[in-house]
């Protein structure tokens, strides 16, 4: 790593966090809504309406092609300069104060206030199957993880660092490559999600974590070879043309093979997506205002705690719930949005929190 490189303030991920935050609660507005049995979603509608559920699936699915391997990329972009600024001690405890106490606030307080029943169980489901649903706090957990692996990695290797030579954006055919060869990878974290449960210790459906794992790495290297200066108008076209391809034809292809289409899919969705919208939010969304400063900020406390404002959306709702999923989605995710980012600023302005959001 060439020490003379400066760290950039790139005002357009911050940005794109507080808008991909936005994306999230919305993706569980939908869940909540009726489409995914969550614990406190609406009860489904009348049959003659359920057709509407498929296009909030249709809408979640989509989310879920790209939105939290795009967040990984992001949290890793900025772990080489947090090291070497702390050091590897402070650099974890600052990943366990910061992502470690909102996990606990979810498990020992959110949870119970939701349901006592299933704080209990959930915790007693870690002792008796290795399974525990750590809500959306998992990829607090996972992130500790990963850098703790960086760290790791970091300090087996201080001994032996390589002068590393600047290497180009990687060529559109290497990405395709890349992607074909997660195929099988992809499949193998279905099966282990499969024999091992969809949380197993804390880490959410493992079918998905190749890519996470991948685009983690991929945010690093991009942070050291400064791949985000040298996105291209040409990479965003071909970012989105693959994530059109895999998702209207690779997906109906082996869907007819009776193929699981994500595992298939993944690869191709989750890293051209991103590259579209980081090279969008790059050239549109480069600065910051008041309220995109003031959303930024509250963006992860608003991520920790948009259970909280979505459930209590949810049982009042429910007694006036209208028969079309649609609306009822409208009415689930206004609320849960300002709820969230209101409850996520308070966060930011109090003494002791502003201190870990």
């Amino acid at each position: 790593m060439n020490n003379s490189m400066q760290v950039k303030r790139y005002d357009y991920l911050d940005n794109i966090k507080w808008v991909m935050t936005i994306l999230v609660i919305l993706h569980h507005s939908a869940a909540t809504a009726g489409l995914d049995p969550i614990g406190y979603n609406l009860p489904h509608v009348e049959e003659a309406m359920q057709y509407q559920y498929q296009i909030l699936d249709t809408f979640n699915r989509i989310n879920q092609s790209f939105f939290m391997s795009l967040f990984f990329f992001i949290s890793a972009y900025f772990v080489i300069p947090s090291f070497e600024r702390k050091g590897a001690g402070t650099f974890m405890l600052d990943k366990l104060k910061r992502l470690g106490i909102p996990i606990l606030i979810t498990l020992f307080l959110f949870f119970p206030i939701g349901s006592l029943e299933f704080a209990t169980s959930n915790l007693k489901g870690f002792f008796l199957h290795g399974n525990i649903d750590l809500g959306v706090t998992w990829f607090c957990w996972t992130l500790i993880v990963f850098s703790g692996v960086y760290v790791l990695c970091r300090t087996i290797s201080e001994g032996n660092q390589k002068v590393y030579i600047d290497k180009p954006f990687p060529a559109l055919w290497k990405i395709v490559l890349f992607a074909v060869i997660m195929i099988p990878v992809n499949f193998f974290g279905l099966y282990l999600m499969e024999v091992l449960g969809q949380n197993f210790l804390g880490f959410h459906l493992l079918k998905y974590f190749p890519i996470y794992v991948s685009m983690f790495y991929f945010g690093i290297v991009a942070y050291k070879y400064q791949w985000l200066d040298k996105l291209e108008f040409k990479h965003a076209f071909s970012g989105i043309l693959m994530w059109i391809v895999a998702t209207v034809f690779i997906s109906r292809l082996t869907s007819g093979f009776g193929l699981n289409d994500e595992m298939v899919t993944r690869g191709f969705t989750a890293i051209g997506m991103s590259m579209f919208l980081l090279y969008i939010f790059k050239m549109l969304f480069n600065k910051k205002g008041k309220l995109s400063s003031m959303l930024a900020r509250s963006a992860f406390a608003a991520y920790v705690v948009q259970n909280v404002p979505m459930y209590f959306t949810a049982d009042f709702y429910q007694h006036f719930m209208t028969q079309t999923p649609l609306i009822n989605f409208v009415v689930i995710a206004i609320p849960s949005v300002v709820g969230s980012f209101a409850i996520g600023y308070l966060i930011c302005k109090t003494p002791v929190l502003k201190r870990i959001f």
